[in-house]
């Protein structure tokens, strides 16, 4: 049987009963979670990065209509200029424009460096990202900004259609932002936990319920007493015997 630990008691209701959260539970958690924060951190400092290389630049270009050139205002001439501008790899400084992460889910890691690391980048299935964070549909699909997905056949039922997956950092992220940061995330996981345990407790107090209601009560059964007719002496033998009325059994005995 697998050893268990105590988790923490949380504040929220029914502080009076203790989650127990098996020990490979936990590591797996962790492990996911310590991914997830390193590939947010990655992402910030190439926002840092984008965000100085980008406040260097002249911002007050001017804009001259001309008859065949195209306008470019200053305003907009920073985002064409990212545009055009080749995307590096954060993690080996490789162009990475044309790479999976990049295009799908905007992310400056190039294919090479995806390959080496799978547990950093790796993608998970809606179903996945609601069960390990405590999200709903709406946290995914609704809140702003939009999170990027990409699909894939079902491999489970190719009859169900094509799934969504998300970015484990990006989930992540998405999660602090829900249940703000990572104590957030660790009382959802740990209040769902109790509220599945109450709710098995009422399901199983109502199977309990319905059987009482209907099962039949058991009839006890009375023991049976002999009761004996005429006695009958047999000469030859010298014995006495008498006869049960109901059940027939024939008691023999002899008389001192």
């Amino acid at each position: 049987m697998e050893e268990t630990v105590d988790s923490i008691d949380s504040d929220l209701g029914h502080a009076d009963k203790k989650v127990k959260l098996t020990k490979s539970t936990i590591a797996m958690i962790e492990r996911k979670r310590q991914n997830a924060i390193l590939l947010r951190e990655s992402r910030l400092q190439c926002r840092v990065t984008a965000v100085s290389s980008s406040s260097n630049s002249d911002s007050k270009a001017s804009c001259k209509p001309s008859k065949n050139k195209i306008v470019i205002c200053s305003k907009d001439s920073s985002d064409l200029t990212n545009l055009l501008s080749s995307v590096n790899c954060r993690e080996c400084n490789i162009h990475c424009n044309a790479s999976y992460l990049y295009e799908k889910f905007g992310e400056n890691v190039c294919d090479e460096c995806r390959a080496k690391d799978k547990d950093q980048f790796k993608l998970m299935s809606k179903t996945d990202a609601k069960n390990e964070f405590v999200l709903k549909d709406c946290d995914l699909d609704l809140r702003e900004p939009l999170l990027k997905f990409s699909t894939a056949p079902n491999p489970h039922n190719q009859r169900a259609g094509f799934m969504k997956l998300y970015l484990l950092g990006q989930v992540y992220e998405r999660a602090c932002e829900v249940h703000g940061g990572d104590e957030g995330i660790d009382k959802a996981i740990l209040q769902r936990s109790k509220n599945r345990e109450v709710l098995a407790q009422q399901k199983m107090n109502k199977k309990l319920k319905e059987l009482r209601k209907n099962s039949k009560p058991r009839q006890m059964k009375k023991a049976h007493v002999h009761e004996y007719g005429k006695e009958v002496y047999d000469e030859d033998n010298d014995e006495y015997s008498h006869c049960c009325k109901s059940c027939h059994y024939t008691e023999t005995y002899e008389k001192l």
